[in-house]
């Protein structure tokens, strides 16, 4: 009677023995295909934005046209017939501000400075720009179509929300970014890739301002590898 107890004990504890190692080797297990998974998680780079100055080479664009110029939305709209003219925009829209219909306007056409009349200005609130027309001298003569600039001579801007040009990426459906945001998963947290579109404001050759209100913490990722929306992604460390 006493021998069967005993061996009920010994074989309890071998049973006990054997669960505990099983237990162990499973999270040794675990810990090391976390780190294997780890390992082959792309390491990316990040940037915050921030407010700046920018100094643009142009503080709107156009396109040349030939007819008729009119813009039945301003009353004081002028008309011509079959004249060159510059229909636009303007990104930077406090320098309209004091400068009313009638006044000369700076802009390049295809390299070459000139100046033309302002013959109508609107606020666009969809696109938050100022939309123009401007008449071109009569002795210029343009193809439609020709590009153009409003330029300023060292035109600084100020603007709330700037970020580089390193983080910006160009797709059929417009600008977009890559945003680092953290997310809960069977394993824990993790952080994921995040496709966040933006828009425009203005730009140069090293940055560009936005109209989205990026906070401070927010980390945007820089180009270096391949990345697609909820891809899973780890911040490099330094």
């Amino acid at each position: 009677m006493y021998g069967g107890i005993g061996m009920k004990k010994k074989s309890k504890k071998v049973v006990y023995t054997l669960l505990i190692v099983f237990l162990f080797a499973m999270a040794v297990m675990t810990i090391v295909s976390r780190i294997m998974n780890e390992s082959h998680i792309p390491e990316v780079e990040t940037q915050t934005p921030r407010s700046g100055t920018l100094v643009l080479e142009a503080v709107g664009r156009g396109v040349t046209r030939f007819g008729k110029l009119e813009d039945t939305r301003v009353e004081e709209t002028q008309f011509f017939e079959d004249t060159y003219f510059v229909e636009g925009y303007f990104f930077e829209k406090d320098y309209l501000d004091n400068v009313s219909v009638g006044s000369m306007v700076k802009l390049s056409i295809e390299g070459e400075s000139i100046e033309g009349t302002l013959v109508a200005k609107m606020y666009n609130y969809r696109e938050d720009t100022m939309d123009v027309l401007i008449s071109l001298p009569e002795e210029k003569k343009y193809a439609a179509g020709c590009e153009v600039e409003f330029v300023l001579e060292d035109a600084r801007v100020k603007y709330p929300t700037c970020i580089s040009r390193e983080l910006v990426y160009e797709g059929d459906d417009g600008y977009y970014i890559y945003v680092l945001k953290e997310q809960n998963s069977i394993l824990g947290n993790i952080t994921i890739a995040v496709k966040t579109p933006i828009h425009i404001l203005a730009q140069n050759e090293r940055a560009v301002a936005v109209a989205e209100e990026l906070t401070s913490d927010v980390q945007v990722i820089l180009k270096g590898i391949p990345l697609e929306d909820g891809m899973r992604v780890r911040k490099r460390e330094w």
